[in-house]
């Protein structure tokens, strides 16, 4: 019998040995990882029996000089005060138990931050009690094509990366919804993408899509431009005799020359098939055109009319309606879907050759960008104003932003407008943004040499503004966001804990309860799937659960019956970020009446087959718990039990 006992206790042992070495892994950042952010997101799985963690960053591997040293309740954390650019950092983490124990380190990794490739942006803060909290994300043309993140001191945050190098993102940005969702186009495709550089989603690389807008629509399709062509007329101008010496008739009739208009192109979120599309020259009239020089120039050279310059949409669930911006046309239409009839457009007089059915032609908007629908159903956009000297009489091509509401009887109203200075001119790009306190966040390209970002009260009272440093800067949208990394979430399971052979979840009073806490700047919905694998104790379930930014929400699930152990698995994931979900899976057990556990400690573990192999040597006195096989003694084949017991649980 001892060489019985000898063999079994030599196997427990060699298995505990290797079994000493698991631990929690590490998310992030992963060991040698590279970023082109100074946030950094760190990372890992819960620990057994952690009341809290302990995270340490240090510019030596030896941690030395430590840059951060902090204790935390969750198992992430964003650090962003204390990283810089071109460096390089070690971090670890290590649990702290209850009684105030440290663990282990679960790692000792290195990662690395990228030199910042940002130009400068000159900030002045003229009211720091009246800007919105968060950040300014930024899709950037010239100098060179990025996507720059900075705070309001014109700290340079995050950044896509040179498009040069392979892995970098390489992209123009073009949209942020309300959800923190990133949009853009890169090399001809429209994508999906995310602070980590990951592409979610991307339109097939056999459509060359337009640069301007990239959406996702509420039914997860995707929605952009695409460009379409159509021969049209040549109308007729000082540049008259240049065309026809290339061969063109141009009587302002004949169909025979390229024009280009924008498809509104719908893909089908899982195949990237096109579903549904509206075309433009099916819908308007040719005739009504831009008659000025400036179009028919560029035509001359590149060999195209651009006849809409179609360069953004809304699109509205609630009425089925797509709101979208034709910028040489000087009109905002508001087109049916899915009939894609024109309910309405907003326009110029009959007189400028731009329609005869326009309403509410008093509004004189020119060249205009970035049509949107607020809440109460005003549109908001920014007027470029290139036409503005002719139509509004200006002294200088004037940009305005501008809020109107469109009534019922087909008249509009001024609801707000703010008239940017004459150095602030924009006479292409530009964007504006209704912020959470009521502010607006403008963009201007500020005539080619005053690129500019500004905040301004609904009392017109300017109180922040950024200016980049580079004269040559052409930005497309920016964008104020309250956090990068909308997707950050943790989630822990009360009752984690360790026996000496496998982690497990401690059922207390038939409750099962993890804790979810949003890191990010977003009101964030989790949607979450609760399995009970083995089935019996629980029931499954899936549901939802929103929380308001970086606050925690508990969800429990209560057990309908109990053995002694069972298998669950939980998958939960931000509604709108599904790349970040995460999968977890666990053995629970009973506190109370388990099989096995002869000293009462709620575990089955090494200390109960001690226990039971000096009962078996009569070194200690026998116990009924340990009659695992009811036979009336505690022997070898209440070991054997027992061992299997602690080895597949």
């Amino acid at each position: 019998m001892m060489k019985i006992i000898n063999h079994i206790m030599k196997n427990l042992l060699f298995l505990l040995t290797i079994l000493s070495f698991a631990s929690s892994e590490i998310i992030s950042p992963e060991n040698n990882s590279s970023f082109n952010s100074i946030y950094i997101l760190f990372e890992w799985e819960q620990e057994p029996g952690a009341a809290e963690y302990n995270l340490q960053i240090s510019n030596d591997e030896l941690f030395n000089e430590l840059i951060v040293d902090i204790n935390l309740y969750e198992t992430l954390f964003i650090e962003k005060d204390n990283l810089d650019w071109s460096n390089n950092y070690y971090w670890r983490v290590r649990p702290i138990y209850i009684d105030g124990d440290y663990g282990n380190w679960i790692n000792n990794d290195i990662f690395f931050i990228y030199p910042n490739i940002m130009q400068d942006f000159e900030t002045t803060i003229y009211d720091d009690n009246l800007i919105e909290d968060g950040l300014i994300i930024f899709g950037q043309f010239a100098p060179d094509l990025l996507i720059g993140v900075i705070d309001k001191y014109g700290k340079k945050i995050w950044n896509s990366g040179s498009p040069d190098i392979d892995h970098q993102l390489g992209s123009l940005l073009n949209h942020v919804n309300k959800n923190g969702q990133l949009f853009g186009k890169s090399s001809t495709s429209g994508i999906e993408f995310n602070y980590n550089q990951d592409i979610i989603w991307q339109s097939p690389s056999s459509t060359v899509i337009d640069l301007h807008e990239v959406q996702q629509l509420p039914n997860g399709n995707y929605m952009s431009f695409v460009p379409i062509f159509e021969n049209g007329p040549i109308v007729d101008g000082w540049w008259t005799d240049q065309f026809r010496a290339l061969g063109y008739i141009v009587d302002g009739v004949t169909n025979e020359f390229p024009w280009l208009g924008q498809r509104i192109v719908e893909w089908d979120k899982n195949t990237g098939e096109e579903v549904w599309s509206w075309n433009p020259f099916e819908h308007f009239n040719m005739e009504e055109r831009d008659v000025g020089s400036e179009l028919w120039s560029d035509a001359y050279v590149s060999g195209r009319f651009d006849w809409l310059h179609s360069n953004s949409f809304y699109f509205d669930e609630d009425e089925s309606v797509i709101y979208v911006s034709h910028r040489h046309l000087n009109r905002i239409s508001k087109t049916a879907y899915p009939s894609g009839d024109i309910i309405w457009n907003i326009g110029l007089p009959e007189n400028y050759n731009m329609g005869d059915n326009n309403i509410c032609t008093d509004l004189l908007f020119s060249w205009q960008h970035h049509v949107q629908l607020l809440e109460n159903g005003d549109l908001l956009f920014f007027d470029n104003g290139n036409l503005s000297e002719m139509l509004l009489d200006d002294e200088n091509p004037t940009s305005r932003a501008r809020r109107i509401k469109v009534n019922e009887d087909l008249t509009c109203d001024t609801i707000w407008e703010y008239t940017l200075p004459e150095n602030l001119f924009g006479p292409g790009t530009g964007s504006i943004q209704l912020l959470d306190n009521g502010n607006y966040s403008i963009y201007t390209l500020g005539g080619y040499v005053d690129c500019s970002i500004l905040e301004v009260t609904q009392e017109k009272e300017l109180v922040w503004k950024a200016e980049a440093s580079d004269p040559s800067s052409s930005l497309y949208r920016t964008y104020k966001v309250p956090s990068i990394h909308p997707e950050a979430f943790s989630v822990l399971v009360n009752g984690y804990t360790q026996d000496f052979l496998v982690p497990v979840v401690e059922l207390i009073d038939t409750s099962l309860v993890f804790r979810i806490t949003n890191h990010s700047g977003y009101t964030n919905t989790y949607d979450y799937s609760f399995e009970n694998i083995e089935e019996g104790w629980f029931e499954n379930q899936e549901s939802s659960i929103t929380i308001e930014p970086y606050e925690t929400e508990f969800i429990y699930f209560s057990a309908n019956s109990s053995d002694q152990d069972t298998q669950i698995s939980l998958t939960i994931h931000p509604r709108y970020h599904q790349y970040a979900q995460k999968e977890l899976n666990f053995t629970v057990i009973n506190s109370q009446g388990i099989i096995g556990d002869i000293n009462g400690d709620l575990r089955v573990n090494i200390y109960d087959i001690l226990i039971i192999v000096n009962m078996i040597l009569d070194l200690e006195t026998n116990q009924s718990t340990a009659d695992l096989n009811l036979d009336g003694g505690v022997n070898i084949l209440d070991l054997s039990i027992l061992v299997n017991i602690t080895l597949n649980q």
